[in-house]
């Protein structure tokens, strides 16, 4: 049977036609960045310094920390992109955590609930009904029970719901996932008051592993002045590992992501891989040399002044964001210290325009360090124009 497609027919692939492709698709990239709103990634990047790479097949095999036979390779870059999180992250001892950079933060997440249930053999998995979808489908590819708590109003895990899932499965190992940052409204589970619930109800360290889900807000809060310390995404709560996005806060110009765990749970999954002259700690035995060296150019230019920068001006926009819609009348859900402006849905060619993300009757607007004051005003203008018409069929919720 014959195939045949458009874009593979070699009598349509001249170079002008591939060119004419390629700038078309170009700007059409730079028309739709310039009303993103809906989702959570840092457009507000130069990839010029890296590009210099891209003539480079770059390949971090093996393990992070011990390296392969591969010569075009940065692992010695990644683990100073693993200790940049480890002190941001507050590690105790850097030599006692482990850290890598994967495809995103989904695999981060998978990869920890991975090690969780390697370390605690039959564990049952609690979630809130406002943890982001990889982590119910990494229980079922890991073919752990997953068991969830409602969360409160703004999306926080409710720490009463959690002691009742908690005390009804006792007796078992649990595997904690918790939120920094959630999906759709942007908030923190308090970090310290979830451990506290597993204390109360005896799951002692042994018997629990608790990872944080970080992948916008584990790089926001951290820089952020007089914040509440539970929801601090911090190691210092007794936390096994965190996971954070690369291409969110850090504004890097491919999908990645970080995890750092402790290493008494990779030693126990670790295996030699002689070919390689390395350990096979990751889920990914091929990881991107690319992704690493763009994270790495971010954080060590940018630095902590630059996230706090970024950290600050965000939020001050998003707070500026909420009041202009209030102050027309609209319902408006912001956490505190968040990014995620959360209003009543408005019609589809404003959700389409602006690339919004919708959830039931709401939809989301995150104010990322490329969404300035002049789109935040054009949006508003838009939205605000619409809401009389639209007021009284809308449920806020």
């Amino acid at each position: 049977m014959k195939i045949t497609c458009d874009i593979l027919d070699t009598r349509l692939s001249t170079p002008a036609v591939i060119n004419a492709t390629l700038d078309k698709l170009s700007n059409k990239f730079a028309d739709r960045r310039a009303k993103h709103l809906g989702y959570p990634y840092n457009l507000d990047f130069d990839a010029w310094p890296i590009s210099q790479f891209g003539k480079f097949f770059i390949n971090n095999l093996g393990d992070p920390y011990v390296g392969s036979h591969y010569a075009t390779e940065v692992c010695g870059v990644e683990r100073e992109v693993v200790d940049w999180f480890a002190r941001v992250w507050e590690c105790a001892d850097p030599e006692e955590y482990w850290g890598a950079v994967g495809a995103s933060g989904t695999e981060g997440n998978l990869w920890a609930l991975y090690l969780a249930r390697e370390t605690l053999g039959n564990p049952v998995l609690i979630h809130s009904t406002e943890a982001h979808y990889s982590v119910p489908k990494a229980a079922k590819i890991l073919r752990v029970e997953a068991l969830t708590c409602e969360a409160d109003h703004t999306g926080a895990i409710c720490p009463d719901a959690l002691r009742e899932v908690v005390q009804a499965n006792r007796h078992r190992c649990v595997i904690l996932a918790l939120t920094c940052g959630t999906t759709m409204k942007g908030a923190h589970d308090d970090i310290a008051s979830c451990i506290s619930v597993l204390d109360q109800v005896g799951i002692d360290p042994s018997r629990r592993f608790v990872h944080v889900d970080g992948a916008l807000n584990a790089m926001v809060l951290p820089f952020v002045d007089g914040l509440p310390s539970g929801i601090r995404p911090s190691f210092r709560h007794g936390i096994d590992s965190m996971s954070t996005s690369g291409h969110k806060m850090i504004g890097t110009p491919m999908p990645c992501g970080v995890l750092v765990v402790r290493r008494e749970h990779v030693r126990r999954v670790a295996s030699t891989v002689s070919y390689l002259r390395s350990d096979d700690t990751t889920l990914m035995g091929s990881r991107n040399g690319h992704a690493v060296l763009a994270i790495w150019n971010r954080l060590t230019r940018l630095g902590i002044a630059g996230f706090r920068h970024f950290a600050r001006t965000c939020i001050e926009r998003a707070d500026g964001f909420a009041g202009a819609l209030r102050s027309a009348s609209v319902p408006v859900l912001l956490n505190p210290c968040s990014l995620t402006v959360v209003f009543p849905k408005p019609s589809e060619r404003l959700v389409n325009e602006y690339q919004l993300a919708c959830h039931g009757n709401c939809a989301h607007a995150i104010v990322m360090p490329n969404v300035k004051a002049d789109l935040i005003d054009r949006f508003v203008g838009d939205y605000t124009a619409e809401w009389p018409c639209n007021s009284r069929q809308k449920v806020f919720s």
